[in-house]
């Protein structure tokens, strides 16, 4: 189904600092959306290993269910008997001799009969990946890693890999690049065939690559610039997902209530995107060390982003360390976008279309605070919390606890 990406909520969700001993680590998160909309489990299971100094693999198993309700556009206006019903499939037969993209289902005669509305889901993912690092003798790292995940109606399979290079024995500077590619597939609905809406599995190729610079400035500043860019091709279009379009059925060069209609979310089959990413990491004290991040991002789509912020970890004692953060993020909307909510929420009869308020118009903000537990040698206890909010109303929270053991 795909609604959310919980792959990258449960990386997230992880308060420990990164290990380099060898370990294994349980992890739960709960992801929930304000107003009764969807709700998220994911459980992780992470093990990572070395073998003699020169290689380290690491696996990782993940389980996780979606359920609640994603929002859509939908008719309100029940039909008041069958010859009602009978005039509203002959308006959608007239809009599909016009457009390929009317559903179906869902006219409402009236224009204020539209609203947006929940629509009940429900799914599970299986996932799994590993990856190996092999150092040289310089100690350069190289990295290939392979994934793939599998839902009712959504499949995924990638591969990785990455490369290391110091630019001195000092290792106080180096240079990073790395590709990825997913093959994915997800069941869609079809552009409607004899007035019926089919499925079936279409496609999605994304390959992306990232070439970093990490410098070493002195013992307590270190920093990393990246540049990244990314290309998705294929069925790209959320087909969950509805807008209203107006449908002019008598050509008299004006639309009237009755003449909007339901439609399929279209987006183009092709995105490019790309951006720079800039971190450092500032130890103030030996106890506290700052992780200020900024993140540009820009598309063909017409959507670009700015992500500034950044987190503490602050070791209280010896067994307690905390860790706040704090992003603020910044998007500009699609050029096919039109708000839901909005006074210009409607789209012509053919064109690009979405209202997924993701590629939307808004800012946003987000807090969270970690926590790791030293509970005994090489065991430790790791929390989050964390809340977010846009400027459009989208409210969510999050939780995860889990334990990592060192060995």
């Amino acid at each position: 189904m795909k609604k959310i990406p919980l792959t990258l909520l449960s990386a997230v969700a992880v308060a420990n600092n990164v290990m380099a001993e060898d370990h294994i680590s349980v992890h739960y998160l709960n992801y929930q959306e304000y107003d009764d909309k969807v709700e998220a489990g994911d459980s992780v299971v992470s093990f990572e290993k070395s073998i003699g100094l020169d290689w380290t693999i690491n696996l990782e198993a993940g389980y996780d269910t979606v359920s609640g309700a994603s929002p859509a556009w939908g008719a309100t206006t029940p039909p008041s008997g069958t010859d009602d019903a009978i005039n509203r499939a002959q308006m959608t037969q007239k809009a599909q001799a016009k457009t390929d993209q009317v559903i179906r289902s869902g006219y409402d005669p009236h224009a204020s009969g539209y609203k947006v509305q929940k629509v009940p889901l429900e799914d599970k993912r299986k996932s799994f990946s590993a990856s190996a690092t092999y150092r040289d003798e310089d100690r350069n790292e190289w990295t290939f890693g392979h994934n793939f995940s599998v839902e009712e109606d959504y499949k995924s399979i990638g591969i990785n890999g990455k490369g290391l290079i110091y630019a001195d024995s000092q290792k106080n500077r180096s240079y990073s690049l790395g590709i990825a590619a997913l093959f994915d597939k997800t069941q869609a609905f079809q552009k409607y065939e004899n007035y019926a809406n089919s499925q079936k599995w279409e496609n999605i190729f994304t390959g992306s690559v990232e070439a970093g610079l990490s410098q070493v400035f002195t013992p307590n500043l270190y920093a990393v610039f990246t540049v990244y860019a990314g290309y998705r091709s294929g069925y790209l279009s959320n087909h969950y997902q509805t807008v209203l379009r107006e449908i002019d059925i008598d050509d008299n060069g004006q639309i009237g209530i009755d003449e909007l209609f339901l439609a399929q979310d279209s987006r183009p089959d092709k995105r490019l995107s790309g951006g720079v990413n800039l971190q450092a990491f500032w130890s103030i004290t030996d106890s506290l060390v700052v992780r200020p991040r900024y993140k540009w991002f820009q598309d063909d789509w017409g959507v670009m982003s700015h992500q500034l912020g950044g987190k503490l970890s602050w070791a209280v004692t010896d067994w307690l360390t905390l860790g706040p953060g704090y992003f603020w993020y910044t998007q500009g909307e699609a050029d096919f976008y039109r708000d839901p909510y909005g006074s210009d929420k409607t789209f012509a009869a053919t064109g690009y279309a979405t209202s997924d308020l993701r590629l939307g118009n808004y800012t946003a903000n987000s807090y969270e605070l970690g926590a790791s537990v030293n509970v005994s040698k090489g065991v430790k206890i790791n929390l989050l919390g964390a809340y977010y909010e846009q400027s459009n109303g989208f409210e969510a929270q999050w939780w995860a606890i889990g334990a990592t053991y060192a060995f």
